[in-house]
C-alpha cells in the first residue's frame, strides 16, 4: 500500500521529528520504500508499505528524493490508452492537475511555489488536511492516511463533540453517509471533496476548486430502450472498467456469490485476462446460512477455474473491542464485519495481491434498489397501459387510490415527479430512543428538516436515476474504510459505469411485470445478468435471494454481549458528554441482549442506534486519551489471520 504526506511551512526541527515519529509508527512492518522530497517551504513524504513483519528488524531512514509527484492507487491518461499504477512505481506522464484524469487515486504535486492536491471522482482514496495554522506563513500539513496526519505533533488530536452527535443521529449511523461537510471525527481535520483540487502556495494560502466534470459520455445507444443494445452496452462499458483496473496490478477479486461480484468475475472472464485470486467470507454454523454463499461459490469456482479461498468467520464473530487496534480510525469501523474485512485482507496478502476488486456499488449501477422508481420510465417509453399495470400490479397500488394518482401524474408531468421525489425524500426519519438526551432530539430533528430542503439530483431525466444518484452522494462512509488494509478497487464506480446507469432507462434492469414486492432482487439487475451468460454458469446469473447480514449481525452482537456490558458497567464517556442517559441505555441493552436469543425476534431500526453508542463508546475508549496514548494507536501492525482459512 502506498501512503503519502505533505508539510507546508514546518521548520526543520519539526519536520526531523515527524519522520522519526513515522519511523517509530512503521517499525513492526515491512516498508519497501521510504522517500522524501524537500524544499525550503514544504516535505513531501511517501512510503511502500507491506502490513506484515519485517524481514528483518528496522528503523526505516526516508532517503532523500527529487520526485515532484506523490499518488496513491492508479490512472489514465485523458483519451489515451496509457495506465499508470502506484504499485509498479509508476510516475505519469502528463498532469493530472491539467485535466480530468480517470482512475481511483489520490494525488499531490509540488510545483515551484504551491502545492496541489486532488482526489478523483468518488474520493476512493480519501485525503485529510489540516491548516491553516498559525501565522502567515501558514502550516498545512495533508496525508492520503489518517494516521499519518495526526502523527505530526502539529496537528491537535481533539475529538470532534458535532461529529460525535452526527454518528448517534440519522445521518451516518442509520444511512451511513460521511458527515456532513467533509468533516472528520477530529475537529482540527477535514476531507477533501470528491473530483476537487486544493492548491495550497508557499505562503499557507489556498483555493479548492473542481477540475471539467468527470462524468464521460456514453454510447449513442445509451437512452436506448432496446434492452439487447443495453446488454451489449453495459458489457462493453464494464469490461473496460474491468481492464483497466487489471492492467493496473488488480489481481483479486472479493467474490461474495451475488449478481455484483459475479458480473465482475464474469468481466474478468470474458476478457481472457489472468483469473483473479477470489476471496470469500462464509461461515461454518449452519444457523447463519441466509449470509453467506458458499456452496453457490464453491460451484462457481470450480466450473469457471478460479483460485479461491474461504476465510471462515465462526471464530471472530463479533464485534471489534479496543484491543483489536483497528487500521480504521476516522470514527467507528463502518463495515458490517471489520474483523472479516482483515482476515481477507490477509488472505489477499498471502497471495500477493495489493489491488483487489469489489462488487461495491452494485446494487446501485445495476439497478436493483430502484424498482420503486420505474413509473415515469415505463410510462415513456411502453405507454400509459404499461405504467398503470405496473402500479397496480407490480406494486400493488389500488386503482385510483391516491397513491395511485399520485404516481400516475408523476409518471406523466416532470414537474409533478420532482414534487414526488422531493415529498419521498422528507419521509423515512427514524424517531430517536428515549435514552438519548436532549441535544440528541434536537440535532436529529435539525437533520431531519435539513434533509427534506435539500433537492437531490433534480435534473435527471427519470425518478430512478435520481434515486441512483441521491444514494450515490453523499458517500457511504464505508468507502473511506475499504483501503486501510489492502488497496480495493470498484469497477461499477467507474465514472463511464455511472454514466452509463444515468442514461440507461431505468426500468431495462427489471423484469418489472414478474416483480416480486417480498423479494425485488429476484426481477432486478437483468442487465448484468444477461450480459455475461456466455461465461458465466447459469447459477451465477440466475441467483435468486440476496445475501442478508442480518443474522451476522445479530450473531457478532450476542457474542459480544459480555463485553457490551461491561462498557456500560463502567462510566460512559457520551454519558459524562451529557448524550446519553446511560442507565437508561442499559436497560435497553439489556432487553436486546435477551432479545438476541430468539431468532424472531425483529430488532429494527432501535439495534443501530444501540450499535451507533456501543460503536462510538468503544472509539471513544480508544482516541480520548492524552497525546501519546492516542499516538501509539496509530502505529501500522501486521495483519492477523485471525481464523483458519480454508482453500478450495
Amino acid at each position: 500500500m502506498r501512503v503519502w504526506s505533505a508539510l507546508i511551512n514546518h521548520d526543520r526541527a519539526s519536520i526531523e521529528t515527524y519522520i522519526r515519529d513515522l519511523s517509530d509508527a512503521f517499525a513492526d512492518i515491512q516498508v519497501d520504500r521510504f522517500e522524501r522530497t524537500d524544499r525550503p517551504w514544504v516535505m513531501l513524504l511517501q512510503a511502500d508499505l507491506r502490513l506484515c513483519s519485517p524481514r528483518r528488524p528496522q528503523r526505516s531512514r526516508a532517503r532523500a528524493s527529487d520526485a515532484v509527484a506523490a499518488y496513491s492507487g492508479w490512472l489514465r491518461e485523458p483519451g489515451g490508452p496509457r495506465r499508470f499504477s502506484a504499485l509498479r512505481g509508476e510516475m505519469p506522464s502528463f498532469d493530472p492537475i491539467a485535466g480530468p484524469a480517470l482512475g481511483e487515486f489520490s494525488y499531490a504535486a509540488l510545483g515551484a511555489k504551491h502545492l496541489a492536491l486532488l482526489t478523483d471522482h468518488y474520493a476512493t482514496h480519501p485525503i485529510y488536511y489540516c491548516g491553516p495554522l498559525g501565522p502567515r506563513p501558514r502550516r498545512w500539513v495533508a496525508s492520503n492516511d489518517l494516521r499519518l496526519l495526526l502523527l505530526c505533533r502539529a496537528v491537535s488530536m481533539t475529538i470532534d463533540r458535532a461529529a460525535c452527535l452526527e454518528h448517534l443521529t440519522q445521518s451516518v449511523m442509520v444511512d451511513e453517509n460521511e458527515l456532513r461537510d467533509c468533516s472528520t471525527f477530529f475537529s482540527a481535520v477535514r476531507k477533501m471533496p470528491p473530483a476537487t483540487i486544493l492548491q495550497i502556495d508557499a505562503g499557507g494560502d489556498s483555493t479548492l476548486r473542481e477540475p471539467a466534470p468527470s462524468l464521460p459520455s456514453v454510447t449513442a445507444c445509451a437512452s436506448s430502450s432496446n434492452p439487447v443494445a443495453q446488454q451489449t452496452a453495459l458489457r462493453e462499458c464494464l469490461n473496460a472498467c474491468v481492464m483497466d483496473r487489471i492492467e493496473a496490478g488488480a489481481s483479486g477479486l472479493m467474490l461474495s456469490g451475488g449478481v455484483d461480484s459475479n458480473t465482475i468475475l464474469g468481466a474478468s472472464l470474458s476478457l481472457h485476462a489472468p483469473l483473479p485470486f477470489c476471496a470469500t467470507m462464509s461461515f461454518e454454523d449452519a444457523d447463519l446460512a441466509m449470509s453467506h454463499d458458499d456452496q453457490l461459490v464453491a460451484l462457481l469456482v470450480e466450473r469457471c477455474g478460479v483460485p479461491h479461498r474461504v476465510v471462515h468467520a465462526d471464530r471472530f464473530l463479533r464485534l471489534p473491542s479496543a484491543a483489536d487496534e483497528g487500521g480504521y480510525i476516522d470514527g467507528p469501523d463502518a463495515a458490517a464485519n471489520p474483523l472479516a474485512k482483515e482476515a481477507c485482507a490477509h488472505a489477499f496478502q498471502e497471495q500477493g495481491v495489493a489491488l483487489a476488486m469489489t462488487g461495491e456499488g452494485g446494487d446501485l449501477i445495476l439497478g436493483e434498489s430502484s424498482y420503486a422508481w420505474l413509473h415515469d420510465a415505463i410510462r415513456k417509453h411502453e405507454g400509459v397501459r404499461a405504467a398503470h399495470d405496473y402500479l397496480t400490479g407490480s406494486l400493488g397500488l389500488a386503482c385510483f387510490s391516491p397513491t395511485y394518482l399520485r404516481k400516475m401524474l408523476a409518471a406523466l408531468s416532470p414537474r409533478l415527479a420532482g414534487r414526488e421525489w422531493l415529498r419521498a425524500a422528507n419521509r423515512g426519519h427514524a424517531s430517536t430512543p428515549d435514552y438519548f438526551n436532549t441535544d440528541l432530539h434536537s440535532a436529529a430533528r435539525r437533520q431531519a428538516r435539513s434533509a427534506g430542503r435539500t433537492p437531490t439530483a433534480c435534473g435527471r431525466a427519470y425518478l430512478g436515476h435520481r434515486y441512483v444518484e441521491a444514494m450515490l452522494y453523499p458517500r457511504a462512509a464505508y468507502f473511506d474504510t475499504l483501503n486501510i488494509y489492502c488497496t480495493h478497487s470498484h469497477p461499477f464506480l467507474d465514472p463511464r459505469m455511472i454514466a452509463f446507469t444515468l442514461a440507461c432507462p431505468p426500468h431495462l434492469h427489471h423484469d418489472y411485470r414478474r416483480l416480486d414486492r417480498a423479494n425485488p432482487y429476484a426481477t432486478a439487475k437483468m442487465l448484468a445478468r444477461n450480459a455475461y451468460r456466455d461465461v458465466l454458469p447459469a447459477l451465477a446469473s440466475d441467483k435468486r435471494g440476496k445475501t442478508s447480514y442480518a443474522l451476522m449481525a445479530r450473531r457478532m452482537f450476542r457474542n459480544s454481549a459480555g463485553a457490551l456490558l461491561r462498557l456500560t458497567e463502567q462510566r460512559m464517556i457520551l454519558s459524562d458528554w451529557g448524550l446519553v442517559d446511560q442507565a437508561k441505555f442499559r436497560e435497553h441493552l439489556l432487553a436486546y441482549i435477551v432479545a438476541s436469543d430468539d431468532p424472531n425476534a425483529q430488532f429494527g431500526c432501535d439495534y443501530h442506534f444501540m450499535r451507533g453508542v456501543t460503536d462510538l463508546e468503544t472509539w471513544l475508549g480508544r482516541f480520548s486519551g492524552p497525546r501519546h496514548a492516542v499516538a501509539a494507536r496509530l502505529k501500522f501492525r501486521p495483519l492477523r489471520a485471525l481464523a483458519g482459512p480454508r482453500r478450495t
